[in-house]
């Protein structure tokens, strides 16, 4: 590969090369390599001059030179995004231990020059030498510009005078295994302390060369990792305190990864689901009511699949409990560039909450007294009945009792509520499942047939109403005779009026009730 790379560069005079290492990184320069013309390319490594829409050709002919000895790819540099330049790669390990980058283009040079300004790029790659003690007996131009130490400073320096108190252990035990294998040492992230009293981290790769006659020195190579470094622990620090808030929330909180796999549960999770840290959303959120199931895991899929986001309330049965918890779900997903990549979901114990809301419905829509609903609740319903406006037949049924001034006078209000609220429980005992029962007066009761197959079915429900509310009742000492009167109202759902049909129902209740004139509504023994 050597031929080649001479051969390429006699032909492009002007060309632009740079020394890399097994990692990608530019290192410096070999000093047996010697080419004749060729300038320095700029920068840590490829990907500092070319577009970022080329680097993922750069990565692949870099991954194949190993293989094939020489790979060549066409790019744009980010300072001249218009022209074509080639890039080449060269395998030389062999001779001279690195790889090496040509690029190639009429005007790579000048354009590199406009488009990167190497003072403003800070080295990464430096080189000092040492002796057999760790004494440093040389120091590169990088080195003196990453530490800010000149060279007559850094001379006669011991290594660990700038190496980092918790970082000198390391450092040692790794100049030792050196030494001992004669050879290259294990490389290690050391932080170096500059000249400011700033630390850096230097990533060091110490070399034995004290065998070779003409060097008789350790050569360490030096990378400033110190942006890395800072990520990482960046990156850390954001970790643990994702870790310390999602303790301290009152919400369990679920990660998953694409494929629904429980990559992260916090302790509150398994306090509110009853269950371990599991494998997969399924078995994480097995206490998930049955009813209730299938919407979360629908949910979930929304937000594996589709990036969707979803919130349900959902019963929750954890084992050896008889009674169910009410939880929110909130189900968010997780996106890199437009593409789900999992999701999370956060489950609030809301039991009391929803429980709250409960009484707070019914008190807002149920009679107090009497347990039906109230008048606006009722009212309602039958208006929401005919808004089907279908061809089907709804009905009301009017229920006064009779003569009911009489008990209040004579036993007291007391024994009158006593009276309505088993009024009430009659009712709600003789109509059938999915009629509505309210309480729309101070003894005045509307039943809502949502459905009624003909005008005879509707006075069946009349008669047994009637007959539920024509009754003796025990009221303490008191045995009070019930009755009331009854009227009806039917009509095709559509285009009829709630008001006009309670209006008919509420007619034909007074009529029922005259034809009775001169009966005594409430007989007391």
């Amino acid at each position: 590969m050597l031929a080649g790379l001479r051969s390429l560069l006699e032909q492009h005079p002007g060309s632009l090369v740079a020394a890399i290492g097994a990692d990608g990184i530019f290192v410096p320069w070999p000093p047996a390599l010697a080419l004749e013309g060729p300038g320095v390319l700029p920068g840590r490594s490829a990907m500092d001059f070319v577009v970022p829409g080329d680097w993922d050709a750069v990565i692949q002919a870099w991954e194949a030179t190993p293989g094939e000895g020489a790979a060549r790819v066409v790019v744009h540099l980010a300072a001249n995004p218009s022209e074509d330049v080639d890039l080449y790669y060269f395998d030389v390990t062999g001779s001279h231990g690195v790889f090496v980058a040509v690029l190639v283009g009429r005007h790579a040079r000048e354009a590199l020059a406009r488009g990167i300004d190497l003072d403003d790029v800070p080295p990464r790659l430096a080189r000092v030498t040492k002796g057999k003690n760790a004494v440093i007996l040389s120091a590169d131009e990088a080195t003196q510009q990453i530490l800010g130490w000149s060279a007559d400073e850094l001379i006669g320096m011991r290594s660990l005078d700038i190496i980092h108190p918790d970082d000198q252990e390391t450092a040692i035990r790794s100049w030792m295994e050196m030494l001992a294998a004669r050879t290259t040492g294990p490389r290690v992230r050391l932080r170096h302390r500059r000249r400011d009293g700033a630390w850096v981290w230097l990533e060091v790769t110490n070399h034995n060369l004290l065998d070779d006659p003409a060097r008789g020195v350790v050569a360490a190579d030096m990378i400033d990792v110190t942006d890395e470094v800072e990520a990482h622990d960046a990156l850390r620090r954001r970790e643990q305190l994702f870790a310390r808030l999602a303790e301290a929330l009152p919400s369990g909180l679920l990660q998953l990864d694409r494929r629904g796999a429980v990559v992260y549960t916090n302790e509150r999770l398994e306090t509110i689901l009853g269950l371990p840290a599991a494998q997969t959303a399924a078995q994480q959120l097995a206490t998930v009511t049955r009813d209730d199931w299938p919407l979360v895991d629908a949910a979930i899929e929304g937000a594996l699949v589709r990036g969707g986001d979803d919130d349900l309330e959902v019963g929750v049965q954890r084992p050896g409990e008889h009674a169910r918890r009410r939880c929110l779900v909130r189900v968010r997903s997780l996106t890199d560039a437009g593409t789900a990549t999992g999701a999370i979901v956060s489950i609030e114990d809301v039991t009391e909450a929803a429980e709250l809301r409960a009484q707070l419905e019914e008190r807002a829509t149920t009679d107090t007294l009497t347990r039906c609903l109230n008048r606006a609740t009722v009212m309602s319903s039958l208006e929401a009945t005919l808004a089907r406006g279908d061809d089907g037949l709804a009905a009301v049924v009017f229920a006064d009792i009779d003569d009911f001034k009489a008990v209040n006078d004579q036993h007291g209000h007391t024994v009158g509520d006593d009276v309505l609220a088993l009024v009430g429980r009659r009712l709600a005992a003789a109509v059938r499942v999915g009629d509505f029962v309210g309480r729309v007066g101070g003894d005045e009761f509307l039943v809502v047939c949502p459905d009624v197959s003909d005008r005879a079915e509707v006075q069946r429900i009349a008669a047994r109403v009637a007959d539920a509310l024509r009754t003796a009742v025990q009221v303490g000492k008191h045995t009070i005779d019930v009755q009331a009167s009854v009227g009806v109202a039917c009509a095709i759902r559509r285009g009829a009026s709630a008001d006009e049909l309670v209006s008919e129902a509420d007619a034909a209740m007074y009529r029922t009730k005259r034809t009775r004139l001169g009966d005594r509504g409430w007989v007391s023994r």
